[in-house]
């Protein structure tokens, strides 16, 4: 018989990892948060409030902000609306479904940061291949100039996360009883009217999980972006994530980039609490 000194030998590794990776960074974010910490001075005097007020103060963060709310709501949207009518699609194929799936999903096994990188090679203004099929095209533009970078960001997370949404979304439809199907179809029911009344309320449940997860992640983009434009032209681009990296290493003040850490993860609690609500319920039903 296993002792319990033997289990907890086992368990005291991942128990010192978890620790180490987890709960002492945490526990040291909301302690800068409520100190003055700048890189290259020893003291850590304790400020209260005062570096909360300074990042609610600054224009930047407040811009960081509103850029992080329209990214997000733009591209859970339409990755949302891509995503449902690629799943649809695909589990109305009689043949090569894996193939397809598969290909579709190649963006997601590629890091963030390596496909910005890519992506800037492609919009490169003199040798990135789209730009230059832009010009053949009698578009003389730059994707990343101030006039067209914004859209160019969100079409890039488009094309990284809606696969992401289509397979969540594609295990939905598929577990759409094939009885209502046949049933709808016996009474006359065009494919459309079968989608609308029984595959599309079937997967709600789905698609609200799926659309926390991608709000969720949309807020918080940082890698992407960073390598793309580094939150410019200016703070144009500037997510809350790149304004915390700003404040971090450009500012040299850990004090207000914990602060700014801090309030996001305020912010992402809501939709947090709601998919452990959503899978909760999904649990039980």
């Amino acid at each position: 018989m296993v002792s319990r000194f033997t289990k907890l030998a086992f368990v005291a590794p991942l128990l010192l990892l978890v620790l180490g990776l987890s709960i002492y960074p945490t526990i040291n974010l909301y302690y800068s948060s409520f100190h003055r910490v700048v890189f290259g001075e020893r003291s850590t005097p304790f400020v209260g409030l005062a570096n909360f007020r300074q990042v609610l103060s600054t224009p930047d963060f407040r811009h960081s902000l509103w850029f992080s709310l329209e990214y997000t709501i733009v591209t859970t949207l339409l990755e949302l609306a891509l995503g449902i009518i690629l799943a649809i699609a695909i589990s109305r194929l009689k043949r090569g479904r894996g193939p397809i799936v598969s290909l579709l999903v190649l963006p997601m096994m590629v890091a963030p940061a390596l496909l910005g990188i890519m992506f800037r090679l492609l919009l490169n203004d003199f040798v990135g291949p789209i730009t230059q099929l832009l010009q053949l095209a009698g578009h003389f533009i730059s994707p990343l100039s101030p006039q067209y970078v914004v859209p160019t960001l969100f079409l890039i997370d488009v094309v990284m996360w809606t696969p992401f949404v289509m397979l969540i979304t594609y295990a939905g439809v598929e577990a759409v009883p094939p009885d209502m199907l046949e049933a709808a179809a016996v009474d006359g029911a065009s494919p459309w009217q079968a989608i609308r009344y029984i595959t599309l309320p079937t997967i709600k449940p789905v698609v609200a999980v799926a659309a926390l997860l991608r709000a969720i992640d949309a807020f918080k983009t940082f890698d992407t972006i960073q390598v793309l434009t580094g939150g410019g032209p200016g703070t144009l681009t500037t997510t809350v994530s790149v304004y915390i990296y700003r404040a971090a290493f450009g500012l040299k003040d850990l004090g207000q980039a914990s602060a700014a850490a801090v309030l996001l993860l305020l912010i992402l609690a809501i939709p947090l609490g709601l998919i452990v609500k959503r899978l909760v319920e999904l649990n039980r039903g």
